[in-house]
């Protein structure tokens, strides 16, 4: 296993610890780890680029654990009721459609990398749900600030997940 994929699977593994802390009320530790966490996406990439390890495995399994680690923790986010479930359903429906397109691609022995639209959507995401931390951990007043962030995201999202298939027009004509 090459350096970027073991950071990578370090931050699925965190994903899995942050929604257990964060479930039994842990809010300070689970956001320290979501930080370590999404730093981590930095840094898979820069190394694998730095040591010139890019695998189509990585630039699949890349995206994919920042989907689980956002998911996961927006799904706890609705549970504690801080997150509208409608939001969510936006992300993991637009985040379906990308990853079908992507497999199908795959199929077509092709892999289809990130996009800037898309990694706008993952750094918005991010940010909404350190604001969303921060307000669980005892800055109340952010919750109008992560109101108006969070349509932000869904604006972001839908558009991202349109481009992603007007790029891809060719993969969805079958």
């Amino acid at each position: 296993m090459n350096v970027p994929n073991f950071i990578t699977w370090v931050r699925v593994v965190l994903t899995a610890i942050i929604v257990f802390l964060l479930l039994n009320g842990f809010y300070l530790s689970a956001f320290v780890l979501f930080l370590i966490a999404s730093i981590s996406d930095y840094f898979d990439g820069y190394f694998a680029r730095k040591l010139n390890q890019v695998t189509n495995f990585g630039k699949i399994f890349d995206q994919m654990s920042d989907k689980i680690l956002i998911t996961s923790i927006l799904i706890v986010f609705v549970q504690l009721g801080l997150v509208p479930s409608w939001i969510l359903v936006v992300i993991v429906f637009r985040d379906t459609l990308v990853s079908t397109v992507r497999m199908a691609a795959a199929y077509g022995n092709k892999v289809i990398a990130a996009n800037y639209f898309g990694k706008l959507k993952t750094v918005s995401q991010m940010v909404w749900t350190i604001g969303i931390f921060l307000q669980l951990v005892g800055f109340e007043s952010l919750v109008i600030f992560n109101v108006l962030l969070s349509y932000l995201v869904v604006f972001l999202t839908v558009v991202s997940g349109l481009v992603y298939m007007v790029q891809n027009k060719e993969i969805l004509k079958g």
